[in-house]
This record gives C-alpha cells, structure tokens and sequence, in this order.
C-alpha cells in the first residue's frame, strides 16, 4: 500500500476533517444521513425529545420500549441481539448513543426527565452539521474502552482516521482483525494491550457507526467467529480518501 507521508499523518492525529487531512467528511443528502445507522438512532431520540420531555425509568434510564427501537435502527450485535428485553443497561448501542448525544451537548437530563438542549434543536434542522458534531466526537474523543476492563486508553483510541484508512484500503474483502491489528502495530509501536485494538475500533465503534460488517452471523460460528471485518458502502459514502 502507498504509504501517507509524516505530514498526512500529523493531520489525522490532530486535524481530522480539515484542510489538506487526506479523510474528509463529505456533504450528504438527508436520504443518504437515513442510511447511516447511528445516525437514524441519534434522528430518533432527538426527534422524539423535540416533541416534548421524555420521563425516564425510576432508575434512569430511557424506557425499554424506545430502546428497542433504537437498537432495531442501528447496527445490531449479537451480545445484545442475546437479550430478548433491550433495556438500556443490557443494550450497549443505546448506552453509547446517549453518551455521544450528552457529551456533544444535545440533549441533558434533569428530575427524571431528558430533553433537547437549544444546541440540539438547532442541529437537528441541520443534519450535516449534526453528522460532524456527532462523528467528530465520536472518531476524536470518544473513549472505547468505556466498557472493558483494560487500564490502557490509548490503543484504538489513538491514530483513529488511520483505521479508518485501512479499512477503506483493505475492506473490500473480510479480513481478520488481526490484520489491521499488525497495520496499526506499525505506525504505532509504543501502544500497549493490542489485543484489545480489533473489538475496540471495529466491534465497538466503527459497527456502531455503520462502517463495516463484523462476521457473527449463525452461519459464521466457528474459530473467526465475530473476529473478521468487511466495509459496507456507508464508509466511502461518508467519507473521500485522498489518492496516493
């Protein structure tokens, strides 16, 4: 593969979306953000808070009916396809979908009731500018290992836009995360805990997105099982990659 210069590199660690990073984030129609999976999810919600305060469960957490919903929009996994019932604390989609919207100030929570922030309804009558608030924070800021018991945060998390280049490299047919984990092990030697990279950046964030299909169908239980990748079209719909 031809190789990014130190410069395209910086730009991705530090500059994602901006001018001369070799990712940018396209502008895209309403009918093409309803094919985003996240982005219907986060539509959803922030359509219904827009319709008035929604009055969450005695333990706070959004009702198991709208949950399922949510989850049935998204990008479904079998760890939660498990659970018959999608209560929030059993639905990670969902967990993670409500902690984008808070920490991208969309929507708040208060006495037992989430409802839109004045930010939020002024990006939910802009889509695109939505899909960027939403993607930046999820590709720049988002912590990955939340939910798994590893102490190390930066593998996975850092040098994001460059997964996102290998998948649109290498994508076109399923591969192993075990590929990708080698790729990224060498512009990043110093990362610790590389075992955890596959499940964060492709199980727990880019399948969350929409950006690739992980292989844990029925049918595909065996040895691989859940631990090869494949791109969908979302990904080069969202995003152009600069030739080399």
């Amino acid at each position: 593969m031809p190789q990014l210069s130190p410069n395209q590199m910086y730009k991705m660690l530090y500059s994602p979306f901006e001018e001369d990073c070799p990712i940018q984030l396209r502008t895209l129609s309403d009918d093409q953000i309803r094919k985003i999976p996240y982005m219907r999810q986060v539509l959803r919600l922030m359509t219904i808070l827009s319709e008035g305060e929604l009055k969450l469960t005695a333990k706070g957490y959004i009702p198991s009916k709208i949950v399922d919903e949510l989850y049935h929009m998204g990008s479904q996994s079998w760890s939660t396809d498990w659970f018959k019932q999608k209560s929030e604390p059993k639905t990670e989609e969902v967990q993670v979908l409500r902690v984008v919207l808070r920490e991208c100030g969309l929507i708040k929570t208060r006495t037992g009731k989430m409802s839109l922030t004045a930010k939020g309804r002024r990006q939910l009558e802009d889509r695109n500018i939505l899909l960027r608030t939403t993607l930046m924070f999820l590709l720049r800021d988002y912590n990955t290992g939340w939910l798994d018991a590893l102490d190390d945060m930066d593998v996975g998390n850092v040098g994001r836009l460059y997964s996102l280049w290998l998948l649109h490299q290498y994508g076109s047919e399923w591969r192993h995360t075990d590929f990708y984990t080698v790729e990224y092990a060498k512009a990043f030697p110093m990362m610790m805990y590389y075992s955890a990279y596959g499940f964060r950046v492709f199980n727990r964030l880019f399948r969350f997105i929409g950006l690739c299909e992980v292989n844990e169908r029925d049918e595909d239980r065996g040895p691989n099982w859940g631990q090869k990748v494949i791109k969908t079209e979302v990904l080069d719909m969202m995003f152009s990659f600069v030739a080399l």
